[in-house]
Parts: structure tokens; C-alpha cells; sequence
């Protein structure tokens, strides 16, 4: 009925393809997978799920621990699981989507907070 939104510019599928929106987050974070703890960079957050870069190959499917602190909020601890494995050619290191097994109102009302800000978090990622 409403030809606005079926001639809307993003039509594109993968334009869709995530729940919530995601931020870059470039902060070192702890994670707990398969009784081995490891650190690494992350890449992008949102309510449902981050990126991390990692020297280390996960195997998607697999559940892990992830800790870290969220811009502007508290120290989280929180379950995941490994969605995609990404390996750009030459580049030693790998990216890793997560997703979010359960997560608390109170983190993510605060992860949300600080994908919604503008640039208040920004001057300290450069």
C-alpha cells in the first residue's frame, strides 16, 4: 500500500540483516572459550551481539565468555556465540562475529546509550 516504503532506498537485504545497530568500539577485551582465556581488540557493538579481532580462529557455533567494559557503563561478563569467521588474505589476524546469548536490561540499555551517541566516546578511541 505505502509505495514509500517499497521504493525505499534500502531495500537491500543486507541492509536488514542485523536486529540492532552497531558502533564502532575499539577497546581490549577478555574472552573465555573452550577452558582457554585470551585477549583481543574488538570491532563493533550492539544489543545483540560485537566483532572481535583475534589471533586465534574460533569455530562458529561455539559459546564463550566475553568481558569488557562498556563505553561510559560497567564491567560486563556475558555469554556468546560465535556467528562468522572472517580471514581477509594476508592479514594475520581474524575477525569473529558474536552474538549475545542473554543479556541484562541495565547492559543493554547501556551498550544502546552508547551506540546511540554522536561523537561524546569517539575522542578517546583516537
Amino acid at each position: 500500500m505505502n509505495k514509500a516504503v517499497t521504493n525505499s532506498p534500502f531495500e537491500d537485504k543486507g541492509y536488514f540483516r542485523r536486529q540492532y545497530p552497531r558502533r564502532a568500539m575499539k577497546r581490549k577485551v577478555g574472552i573465555l572459550c573452550d577452558g582457554t582465556y585470551f585477549v583481543c581488540d574488538s570491532g563493533e557493538i550492539g544489543e545483540g551481539g560485537m566483532s572481535i579481532v583475534s589471533d586465534y580462529v574460533l569455530t562458529e557455533g561455539h559459546e564463550l565468555v566475553v568481558s569488557f567494559q562498556v563505553p561510559g557503563g560497567d564491567f560486563v561478563f556475558l555469554r556468546g556465540t560465535v556467528r562468522s569467521t572472517q580471514k581477509k588474505e594476508g592479514d594475520p589476524r581474524v575477525t569473529h562475529g558474536l552474538s549475545f546469548n542473554q543479556i541484562a536490561f541495565s547492559t543493554k540499555r547501556q551498550i544502546r546509550a552508547f551506540v546511540s551517541a554522536r561523537t561524546q566516546y569517539e575522542s578517546f578511541n583516537n
